[in-house]
């Protein structure tokens, strides 16, 4: 579980902003909607929507968290001197271009212990990464790294225990990476990199996924009755191994989660059965079928993964080919307390503001990206005052009313005035070239 993600100098988010899951108060409202954990001391929210005008930088939020994810499963493999890919500092300022991007989380693994990793880096260096856990609920240093120290000289505090704990990495690369992913460290490290690796990330209108998962029959089986009860007319979907596909050749440098994805969408094609007015079944393919409910054989193996291990779901775009009842639907699933039993998370982006809605979501489950002179700041609606803004208040209302900000500035007359003017120099072009 995630409590909170903080970012600065990242893309958009030029000064300090941070995504709490943090619950604030109200702990009888939707109590279903957050986990409990260290003995009921803290709550955790299950979902948080992001909502805010196009280009406001909802996006570059999750994309934050797998810059994190990014760096603790695969920045030990860089070569020496190679670039460090999220190293995306805002652009619009001399100053942030040479200044470290930095990231913060705090989160919570599967065994229950809290945690909280902290990183700056440039292009092609770690600068600072520290580790700290809350396993007596007083913060404790696990490592931490400054600009000067090298794989031999990183500092380690007393709660850092059993097995090995140096391991020689170069500068590009995080010391959580190289020491995760090796079998002679300790338990507890290998499970922090175990944790980030089960973080899934859907990105906006892509459909770029492998269809592994759904060679388990158990799994095939949940997807295909989801779907089907998921009003798409189908019922029933079976997966299919394709012939001649056994030549694919990849690149020896390409990503192994990649080579997947690309060899099993070759390999393997989806079935979706419907039956005809006669009673019999009907095969038809993935390209015969609504983006939607293509979208959901891809996806709902990743909502399954999630509540199998309780891991984070960043999903970007919720709202992209699905009807408003299905994005409730999944957020109804997320907050059950008999499905989601280990604290699984999902975080998405949407334009969809149906899901404001105070009967389904808290204050604190809402948050809004507004960008001003390109730079973005997120800001929660339990941060408004609760004179104006109250627990049952009509979201939805509210923000479309333009009271919550987050909205799209656009004036009408501009826009006219550009269609006109364009229409215009068209018309005077063809006429010259029927003139001439």
């Amino acid at each position: 579980m995630i409590i909170d993600l903080s970012m600065s100098n990242f893309r958009s988010f030029q000064k300090d902003q941070m995504l709490s899951m943090n619950v604030e108060g109200a702990h009888t409202r939707h109590s279903s909607n957050y986990t409990l954990i260290e003995d009921g001391r803290i709550g955790v929210l299950r979902s948080a929507a992001i909502l805010g005008a196009n280009a406001s930088g909802k996006s570059n939020l999750l994309t934050a968290l797998m810059a994190v994810r990014w760096i603790v499963q695969s920045s030990s493999g860089r070569k020496e001197g190679q670039s460090i890919p999220p190293y995306e500092p805002f652009r619009l300022s001399e100053a942030g271009q040479s200044q470290p991007v930095r990231l913060e989380i705090e989160f919570v693994v599967p065994s229950g212990v809290r945690y909280r990793y902290e990183l700056a880096f440039s292009n092609n260096r770690i600068l600072e990464e520290r580790l700290y856990s809350f396993a007596r609920r007083v913060r404790a240093t696990i490592f931490e790294r400054s600009p000067d120290d090298t794989w031999e000289t990183v500092k380690f505090g007393g709660t850092f225990k059993g097995g090995s704990r140096r391991f020689p990495f170069f500068p590009n690369a995080a010391y959580l990476s190289r020491a995760g992913n090796d079998a002679s460290a300790p338990e507890f490290i290998r499970e922090i990199y175990r944790y980030f690796g089960d973080i899934s990330h859907v990105p906006a209108g892509n459909n770029f996924f492998s269809l592994l998962p759904l060679t388990n029959a158990s799994t095939l089986a949940a997807v295909s009755e989801l779907i089907c009860l998921a009003d798409t007319g189908v019922n029933n979907v079976t997966m299919e191994e394709k012939e001649g596909t056994d030549d694919i050749k990849l690149p020896d440098d390409m990503p192994e989660s990649v080579k997947d994805i690309i060899l099993s969408q070759n390999r393997l094609s989806a079935r979706y059965w419907i039956r005809s007015q006669s009673g019999e079944l009907v095969a038809f393919d993935s390209d015969e079928m609504s983006d939607g409910t293509t979208r959901l054989l891809y996806i709902l193996p990743l909502v399954l993964e999630a509540f199998e291990k309780g891991a984070v779901l960043a999903f970007d775009e919720i709202d992209a080919h699905f009807h408003t009842d299905i994005v409730d639907l999944i957020l109804r699933l997320f907050h059950d307390n008999e499905i989601n039993i280990r604290g699984a998370q999902i975080i998405f982006t949407t334009h969809d503001t149906n899901i404001l809605d105070s009967t389904s979501l808290r204050r604190d489950q809402i948050w809004f990206v507004t960008k001003d002179e390109g730079s973005s700041t997120l800001k929660s609606l339990d941060e408004y005052d609760r004179k104006y803004v109250r627990h049952d208040s009509p979201f939805e209302t509210f923000y479309r009313d333009g009271r919550l900000g987050a909205l799209p500035r656009v004036s009408y007359g501009k826009v006219k005035e550009a269609i006109l003017g364009a229409l215009a120099a068209k018309t005077a072009f063809r006429k010259d070239v029927t003139d001439a």
